[in-house]
């Protein structure tokens, strides 16, 4: 992903609120990401209804984490930027003014001197054993490594958010449910009512079904007070105000979406471990471990540098000022070699202790490795047990809703009593609630294994 630099440039001068923000870092070069990007206000402007892909776009904008990314990656820009101007020359001026006092001075010699010297002095290592060369390689790694760190938010902030999204519409239909129960029961108990007073039901049997009817209501404010929770869940993802109030757009799940055919899990583990931007992070940190052996061995390495440096001075007493300054003018070029005999073993420790650490690449790749399967079987066993019971949900639904109509029948004839309306009753909404919960547990097994496999994640 490129971005135009003149256009950059131009809204950091003129205050504009442009910013275009990588939707992968390790695609965006650090000279893309700008300091006002870090700092910028929101890119977009709030949608009246939130669908996913809102949700995605304004959270990758807009995150605090991702807006510290950017901040580590131009922090690691710099680190490159120090490495590569370490191959330059320094040069640097230099004076000395002093002030001499002789309390028993020879004759013919003043009791006070006053001198001064000047000097312009320049250093460049011309070899060191190659130890610059593998810091400013490891130093690209390490910028390219805190892209992947921000490749990894955003994965979770995906992730995150699907759940989030997800919680949200299953609280939704919850209270939909909720509250079609409490009608019922609430036609019920004035059915009752009417019955109690026409003499044909006693103040008993009214009171138990008045019961069931307040505990509906009290399942519905429940169920609306999770629907609030889950909205508040992702308000906080996405750093919106406690105040702001959430609007999603429904989305309907087919039977199809539950019951999709799943890919195969070894292919995904496959293609996930491809992509994943922590195990790409760890293959880099084997390339880190290298450079570091090999900048310890430069300590047994011999070093050359180049001096020169362009010196006068003064010292009071003599000739004049300008006379001294030119006679004393001096020009020195030097070639330093620096070879090392015994360092009382220090590069010999620095090569072990690097070596060492070398190993720690494939035990970090085994653990993350090992977490990723951990993490793809878990969710295979979960969409694998969700399937099975909504398909086992809906018969037993069925067989539900069935004995309900029954019982309803019979109780209008007076051929059950209210504990028998009651239970069916209750059955009923535990049936439809768990089938309501299994599916959303299914399809977010479903769309997580998805994003591992083809790293977009969708709702649609």
């Amino acid at each position: 992903m490129k971005f135009n630099k003149t256009i950059i440039l131009a809204a950091v001068v003129l205050g504009l609120p442009y910013v275009a923000y990588p939707q992968a870092f390790v695609e965006a070069p650090a000279d893309s990401i700008s300091a006002h990007m870090v700092t910028a206000p929101p890119a977009t402007p709030l949608p009246s209804v939130w669908t996913f892909d809102n949700c995605i776009e304004w959270a990758t904008a807009n995150n605090t984490d991702i807006r510290r990314t950017m901040l580590n990656i131009l922090q690691a820009r710099q680190d490159v930027l120090a490495a590569k101007d370490a191959w330059l020359p320094t040069v640097g001026f230099s004076t000395n003014q002093s002030f001499t006092n002789y309390p028993s001075p020879e004759a013919g010699r003043k009791g006070n001197a006053y001198g001064s010297s000047y000097n312009i002095g320049a250093s460049w290592t011309v070899w060191e054993g190659n130890a610059r060369k593998y810091r400013q390689e490891s130093a690209k790694i390490l910028e390219l490594q805190q892209a992947l760190a921000g490749d990894d938010i955003i994965k979770q902030l995906k992730l995150g958010i699907l759940e989030s999204y997800l919680n949200i519409l299953y609280a939704g239909e919850a209270v939909t449910i909720a509250r079609q129960t409490l009608e019922v029961s609430t036609s019920q108990a004035e059915r009752m009512k009417k019955l109690m007073e026409a003499g044909k039901n006693s103040k008993v049997e009214y009171a138990q079904i008045e019961s069931q009817r307040a505990q509906d209501a009290y399942n519905l404010t429940q169920a609306e007070s999770n629907y609030e929770s889950s909205k508040m869940a992702l308000k906080k993802i996405l750093e919106l105000g406690l105040d702001y109030n959430l609007d999603i757009a429904e989305v309907a799940f087919p039977d199809s979406d539950v019951m999709a055919v799943l890919p195969d899990r070894n292919q995904v583990y496959q293609l996930a471990s491809q992509w994943l931007p922590t195990l790409k992070s760890n293959d880099l940190s084997k390339e880190i471990y290298a450079n570091d052996v090999k900048i310890a061995k430069a300590g047994n390495k011999p070093s050359i540098d180049l001096t020169g440096s362009l010196g006068t001075g003064y010292t009071s007493g003599g000739k004049g000022w300008g006379n001294q300054m030119g006679h004393n003018f001096n020009e020195n070029v030097g070639v330093n070699l620096n070879v090392p005999i015994f360092d009382a073993n220090s590069t010999k420790r620095a090569v072990a202790k690097a070596k060492l650490a070398e190993m720690e690449y494939d035990l970090d790749r085994k653990n993350l490795l090992d977490d990723l399967s951990q993490t793809i079987e878990s969710l295979y066993i979960d969409a694998t047990n969700a399937r099975a019971k909504y398909v086992s949900g809906l018969s037993q639904l069925e067989a539900v809703k069935l004995n309900d109509d029954l019982v309803n029948r019979q109780f209008e004839l007076g051929l059950v009593n209210p504990l028998d309306l009651l239970s069916a009753h209750n059955n009923l909404l535990n049936a439809r609630l768990e089938l309501l919960q299994t599916k959303y547990m299914a399809i977010l097994a479903n769309k997580t294994i998805n994003y591992y496999a083809t790293q977009e994640v969708s709702l649609n």
